[in-house]
């Protein structure tokens, strides 16, 4: 029953009138998140989608979305989430890349899509509701089938396509529960928050995990530390996820009362690595179960994970960011590939079930990556003795500000098309709220200056807001190597000096 559509099926049949989704106003028991699905599958069929067919959404988190990912998963198309800060040049280089031809968008973001280059047909969400009546038998799908393509950005500044099949949203729960652990645990009397955008591949698989269980989610259109202290209690929340620059925000929200988390009964936190500071904050402050997790969208999303059991004051492990999950595996490697021994430092590589199908049409970038069932996840750790990862720094530079990624080279291409700049690097400086920010060292071009607001507005039409860089400097000229590639770590090491690991 490892199928998405198979299991809602499932679910939907023993408890159909248990609350599946609340966001906002609206309510979806089972049952309707079942009929609904089975709708949204007859407009996908009216529209010509079949299996493979690419199906976007444009918008903010709802029970929309949901309905959308489970009609793709129906009638075996593909769904592809669109950020809803994602410039026009941004969504349009998804659309094109992907070949979808099918994009919802909710109505507020009408306009944005009017502005759209695409050869997609665009459906306003709001008010193609309705346009089917039903659907027919689900597609045939299998365990291997692709249901979902992220897009994630890589060293060449181009965004990839990552496709994940039905089983990327399964095998975690299998593993913890053959083995009989309960590190990342979904409960049918739970209700879960997701404090992670959907488009994102940590937010969609935690709804997932929970409607696997029977548990009731809670969706957020828009993030915020002052909507969660509002929604734990209103709804009795009992577990959510959260990068930890949302768990910061919500610590330090003013007028913060300590018993609007007391329904918490476990926090899972990931998407970035955490400061020794907020981590013993959240272990004194909130005081439920906190599990860390660690992956990247290749890897199906987590793939270590640092246990609740380990959360304690001054346990060293703390510093780790976990072990593999039970039947996963982890190595380490040096530049050639050779596995090196324990306490070695070298790229962290990870086997799990869950991993990516493949970089959609990327057959050179899927087999650099995926080697022998290997994901090369080009971040630098060792191994202790007990089996725990520890990371270090990352091979491919990326930085991770409040738990999204930023790759310098697609921000240092937006920079380069600026008549201001003449050469540019950017790199991720310690933050401790955000964990790291965006810096961006640039050459001016000749009879121009750096204007942090000129460049700030010029950014703004190519890149999401928070790709751009916080800080701006001037610098005479870029440190490069004898091929010409930039040295992030020499332009790094002035702001990480006395620091343990090049992570926040």
């Amino acid at each position: 029953m490892n199928t998405l559509t198979a299991r809602l099926a499932a679910v939907a049949g023993e408890r159909p009138h248990h609350p599946a989704l609340v966001c906002g106003e609206e309510r979806r028991t089972y049952r309707e998140l079942w009929e609904n699905s089975a709708r949204w599958a007859a407009v996908l069929g009216a529209h010509a989608v079949e299996p493979g067919t690419r199906v976007g959404y444009l918008g903010r988190d709802s029970a929309f979305l949901v309905e959308l990912f489970y009609a793709c998963a129906r009638t075996g198309a593909v769904f592809l989430p669109i950020g809803s800060r994602f410039t026009t040049p941004e969504v349009e280089h998804l659309l094109d890349d992907s070949g979808a031809t099918v994009l919802f968008v909710q109505r507020d973001f009408a306009e944005a899509a009017e502005a759209l280059t695409t050869a997609a047909t665009v459906l306003i969400a709001e008010e193609a509701t309705g346009a089917g009546d039903g659907a027919g038998a689900p597609a045939a799908e299998g365990a291997g089938d692709p249901v979902v393509q992220f897009y994630t950005s890589g060293t060449t500044g181009v965004p990839k396509g990552v496709v994940l099949a039905h089983r990327s949203f399964f095998t975690v729960a299998e593993a913890l529960a053959a083995a009989g652990e309960d590190w990342v645990d979904f409960l049918p009397g739970d209700t879960t928050l997701v404090g992670v955008p959907c488009w994102h591949v940590g937010g969609l698989w935690w709804v997932v995990q929970a409607l696997n269980a029977g548990a009731t989610v809670v969706v957020m259109p828009a993030l915020s530390a002052a909507g969660v202290l509002a929604l734990v209690p209103r709804h009795g929340v009992t577990t959510m996820c959260a990068p930890p620059a949302l768990l910061s925000l919500i610590l330090d929200e003013p007028g913060r009362r300590p018993e609007a988390l007391r329904t918490l009964r476990k926090i899972v936190y990931g998407a970035a690595p955490i400061s020794q500071t907020l981590l013993r904050r959240c272990i004194e402050e909130i005081g439920c179960a906190l599990a860390q997790i660690y992956g990247l969208t290749e890897t199906g999303n987590t793939a270590v994970c640092l246990p609740p059991a380990e959360h304690y004051p001054g346990n060293p492990l703390l510093h780790a960011a976990g072990r593999p999950y039970p039947g996963f595996e982890v190595k380490i490697v040096d530049r050639s590939g050779t596995a090196l021994p324990r306490g070695a430092a070298g790229e962290v590589c990870l086997r799990t079930p869950a991993r990516m199908v493949e970089y959609w049409g990327r057959p050179e970038a899927t087999a650099e990556t995926l080697r022998d069932g290997w994901i090369h996840t080009g971040d630098v750790g060792h191994l202790d003795e007990s089996g725990y990862v520890h990371l270090r720094d990352r091979v491919k530079n990326m930085i991770i500000r409040a738990g999204e990624n930023v790759y310098p080279a697609e921000v240092e291409n937006a920079l380069h098309r600026s008549p201001a700049v003449a050469d540019a690097a950017v790199i991720g400086i310690p933050d401790d709220r955000w964990g790291e920010a965006v810096l961006a060292c640039v050459v001016p071009a000749p009879g121009h200056r750096v204007s942090a607001r000129e460049l700030r507005l010029f950014l703004r039409e190519l890149l999401a807001d928070y790709k751009i860089p916080t800080r701006f400097v001037a610098v005479e000229a870029i440190p490069r190597n004898g091929v010409g590639k930039i040295l992030h770590r020499e332009l790094r090491a002035p702001y990480w000096e006395g620091r343990e690991r090049q992570l926040n």
